[in-house]
């Protein structure tokens, strides 16, 4: 495949040396400054005004244009007559980007590469390995950030397999397998088993020498061990084992070490454990960075208590802490889905690490495309067309006579399940991943009117957002709300106002949630209130 890369004459030099080595990629040079502030359709008309520059992007089979232009590359498209699509925002990503086109990979017209390539890699910072925990290099300094996820304590052998291996797909470059003190190491033992089963490396928490040798016979890649600890659980590791201490005393750790270091353990990270704030954060930060300067050793920033302890959304949580392990020079993220709130946070860990190395990389924080923007967005939504449009307030349902509709979220099989009760008892129920699919079913099978039709879509609509947050479900109430919509709380700590609208229970009835002109009749009707 021969592909062309479209820039500008300022930027063609480093362009040139970002794909120095690669075959089939030529560079062509738009007589501008600055190629990424352009819209598509002012470089289709340079394109026409310059046949020279045409014919070479047409000798190519694909053309790469910046990320940051703006508008549809399908309008430089039609003058090429080749396919153009959109690279990464930054030049830093154009290697990984070519080979994502190369091994068959798509490309957007309209959106960067950022959003469209899974998981797309920071690029090296040249880093220095200190050692490999299985076959997983980590960095004597980061970033980037090697991601630990935990398999926690007690977790049934047959269920930890299954986890290790969630985890992994996740984006866990290792698995840890946690245990407690009164655990018996053939407990441990079978988790660790279970847990190699899903390829990755594993280390495991010892707090005995006997959990280590367990551990470490059934095939872990190192253990995990408290400061105090160290010497009597490292009798049991070999020479490519790691040993991970943690402590809450950067003295401890750095004693530790040297005292490892004396019985010939060199494959060391110490984790200055972190604390939730406002109790210990700021100086368990001071510690990491403390720990990080005058250690030889790579430093693990566990994530665990912070996340487990703040009450907000832990994407949200992960971001900032993956951006302050990453300036403290962490080598290791480590992250434990303790409670429901954090499930699936090795995977917001996991794009919060690579934020965090693009951004040390790159400099800046802005502008990264993350994927941790899960309810919010960067920009404000587009202006819809204008319509000579009716406005409605509150519109009295036809209620159906024949029965009503109950919507449930099966979230440990991953489907919705759509009901319908007839009156004169029995009911039809339909299940799916697919909110319309599942909608045309029920319609059909039951032959509901219009009305009644377009309810069920839109509790569908809902239940599908659920499904895939990990909300729970309550038909005909809100699935999320924003802060700034709870307000005029009373004294009981109730909210006083009809944000969340629940009908029949005295509220008022959510105008400014709906924004509609009237409230809703407290108590709805049937159709729209059950279940």
């Amino acid at each position: 495949m021969r592909i062309a890369v479209l820039t500008s004459h300022t930027a063609r030099g480093m362009i040139e040396e970002l794909v120095r080595g690669e075959s089939g990629v030529i560079v062509v040079a738009l007589p501008v400054h600055a190629i990424g502030m352009l819209r598509a359709r002012t470089i289709a008309r340079i394109l026409e005004r310059r046949r020279d520059l045409l014919e070479t992007l047409r000798s190519a089979d694909v053309v790469l244009i910046p990320g940051s232009v703006e508008g549809d590359a399908g309008e430089i498209e039609a003058v090429v007559g080749r396919p153009v699509y959109k690279a990464t925002r930054s030049p830093v990503y154009l290697p990984a980007v070519l080979a994502h086109l190369k091994s068959g990979g798509s490309l957007s017209r309209v959106e960067p590469a950022e959003r469209v390539i899974p998981r797309l890699r920071p690029p090296s910072t040249g880093w220095e390995e200190a050692f490999k925990i299985g076959g997983v290099p980590i960095p004597s300094r980061g970033p980037p950030m090697v991601l630990v996820s935990e398999v926690p304590p007690y977790t049934d052998p047959s269920r930890a397999e299954m986890l290790a291996a969630r985890l992994t797909g996740d984006g866990a470059d290792v698995i840890a397998v946690g245990c407690g003190i009164d655990e018996d190491p053939s407990d441990l033992e079978a988790r660790v088993e279970a847990a190699a089963s899903a390829g990755r490396p594993v280390v495991a928490e010892a707090p005995t020498r006997a959990h280590a040798r367990a551990a470490l016979g059934a095939g872990a890649d190192g253990i995990i061990v408290s400061a105090g600890s160290a010497e009597e659980t490292a009798g049991e590791v070999g020479r490519d084992h790691v040993v991970i201490v943690g402590s809450t005393s950067a003295r401890e750790l750095l004693d530790a070490e040297e005292r490892l270091r004396v019985m010939g353990v060199e494959r060391i990270v110490l984790d200055p454990s972190v604390q939730a704030p406002p109790f210990g954060f700021a100086e368990s930060l001071a510690r990491l960075r403390e720990v990080a300067l005058r250690s030889r050793s790579p430093v693990q920033f566990t994530a665990a208590n912070v996340v487990e302890e703040v009450e907000a959304d832990t994407h949200g949580v992960h971001a900032l802490l993956a951006l302050a392990a990453a300036e403290a020079r962490a080598s290791i993220y480590y992250v434990v889905e303790d409670s429901y709130k954090s499930y699936r946070g090795t995977a917001e860990a996991r794009e919060a690490v690579d934020m965090a190395a693009t951004a040390w990389t790159l400099r800046r924080t802005r502008d990264l495309y993350t994927r941790l923007l899960v309810v919010k967005q960067p920009h404000p939504p587009p202006k819809p067309p204008r319509f000579e449009a009716e406005r409605v307030g509150y519109v009295e349902p036809v209620i159906d006579k024949r029965g009503y509709i109950t919507i449930h979220v099966d979230h440990e099989r991953g489907v919705i399940v759509a009901v319908y009760h007839y009156y004169r008892g029995g009911y039809v129920a339909v299940e799916g991943r697919h909110p319309t699919s599942i909608a045309r079913a029920l319609v059909r099978r039951v032959g509901l009117d219009a009305e009644h039709a377009a309810y069920l879509g839109y509790e569908l609509s809902k239940a599908e957002i659920a499904l895939r947050l990990g909300r729970t479900y309550v038909q005909d109430e809100p699935v999320i709300t924003p802060v700034w919509e709870y307000n005029n709380y009373n004294s009981g700590g109730r909210l006083a106002g009809g944000c969340c609208e629940r009908p029949g229970e005295g509220h008022t009835g959510g105008r400014a949630l709906r924004g509609e002109g009237e409230p809703r009749p407290r108590g709805g009707d049937r159709q729209e209130s059950e279940g």
